[in-house]
């Protein structure tokens, strides 16, 4: 198919969002289609990066456009969402797919197939009421095909307040890149147990338990990727008489996988209040890129205990789930894969094979484009049961 991608994030960025836009790209292009992706062009915010697909990891194999976006605040973003659904029309492509709400209208309105892909319901989105009157309009249009959501919680919550979509939803989990296993490890200096964590360092990402944990555990070596400047320097001097923690800023998605493959253990402290940028919690619909980049390192992972991460991992089989607030159950799950290599390489290797039958963007490409969806996409969870 000739597949149009709508996003609305500027490439590049240090957005999460943009990864797993460039990455399901690559996806559906892996799959034999024709693919391009329409981006809004602000090069004032776009970091300073000679080549995009480089930075992202990702094969050239699609096209990027950018949108010109109008020199205004708010309406500036709605504008270009518009253009890109128009422009996307006019290209008369076999599927539109995207996460633009106002971009896809655009599109469905003119006759293009479209597919909406949500991550959180549209009253959480940064334009809250407008998007809303959007989507509520596309998935009324006849082109328009089906809702694709990441997580069970996410399904059920549109299945309540839209029962016109039964049978339109699909749930796609998100997913990795597959990681270069002849990728050399960058080097950790000592012998002791090197824990890693990679993301944002905002309201809710479980800082406040590495905190705490690093502090108790001086064998161990903690190293912090990601986050920005200033939320970087507030816990440098937050754990600055801690000699086992490492910061290392923001790296681009093209240098981690040397980091995750050199960790024994990786970390996913994911607190109740999980805030983003705009502000809205989204713990309770999130599928965290982070977890499926952690197992497809296969390396051993210890996430909080909540509802949308036993969607993807099974405690004691694929990785050790903690209470996200009890601090001595976090210092308890390191202290027991510290001396048992043989558990940390059993999670790892669990988690892997979990990873690459289900969570690769190939894999999770399938999902988005099959061909009729099902009202409820069944758990591709491992099933400790039946798998060794």
């Amino acid at each position: 198919m000739e597949i149009v991608y709508l996003s609305n994030c500027v490439l590049p960025s240090r957005s999460a969002n943009t990864i797993q836009i460039t990455n399901m790209c690559e996806g559906f292009a892996t799959l034999g289609h024709d693919v391009t992706l329409f981006v809004p062009n602000r090069p004032d915010l776009e970091a300073d990066v000679d080549d995009i697909y480089e930075f992202y990891d990702v094969d050239p194999c699609f096209e990027i456009r950018k949108v010109p976006r109008p020199n205004l605040s708010s309406a500036g973003t709605l504008i270009v969402n518009y253009r890109m659904g128009k422009r996307a029309a006019h290209i008369d492509p076999d599927l539109v797919y995207g996460r633009s709400s106002v971009g896809c209208y655009v599109a469905a309105t003119h006759g293009a197939t479209t597919v909406f892909e949500s991550h959180a319901p549209m009253a959480e989105s940064r334009f809250g009421r407008i998007e809303t009157w959007f989507f509520e309009h596309m998935i009324a249009q006849p082109s328009f095909e089906y809702l694709t959501v990441i997580s069970d919680a996410l399904r059920d919550y549109y299945a309540e307040q839209y029962p016109q979509l039964s049978g339109e939803i699909v749930v796609a989990r998100d997913g990795a890149p597959i990681v270069d296993r002849d990728t050399d490890p960058v080097n950790l200096d000592g012998d002791d147990l090197q824990v890693g964590y990679i993301g944002h360092l905002y309201q809710g990402r479980g800082m406040d338990v590495i905190d705490e944990v690093a502090t108790r555990l001086p064998w161990a070596d903690f190293h912090i990727i990601g986050g920005d400047p200033e939320d970087v320097e507030h816990w440098r001097d937050e754990l600055a008489g801690a000699e086992n923690v490492t910061f290392y800023g923001f790296l681009p998605p093209s240098d981690l996988d040397q980091y995750r493959l050199a960790f024994d253990v990786q970390l996913a402290p994911y607190q109740w209040n999980l805030a983003t940028n705009a502000g809205h919690n989204t713990v309770n619909w999130m599928s965290p890129l982070k977890i499926f980049e952690y197992m497809a390192a296969g390396r051993a992972i210890v996430a909080s205990d909540m509802p949308a991460i036993r969607e993807i991992l099974v405690d004691d089989y694929t990785a050790l789930l903690c209470d996200p607030d009890d601090i001595d159950a976090w210092e308890d799950a390191l202290r027991r894969l510290h001396e048992d290599a043989v558990l940390r390489n059993r999670l790892g290797k669990r988690a892997y094979a979990d990873f690459l039958q289900n969570y690769t963007y190939k894999e999770r490409a399938k999902i988005c484009l099959q061909e009729r969806p099902e009202s409820t996409q069944p758990s591709q969870k491992v099933n400790p049961s039946t798998r060794d």
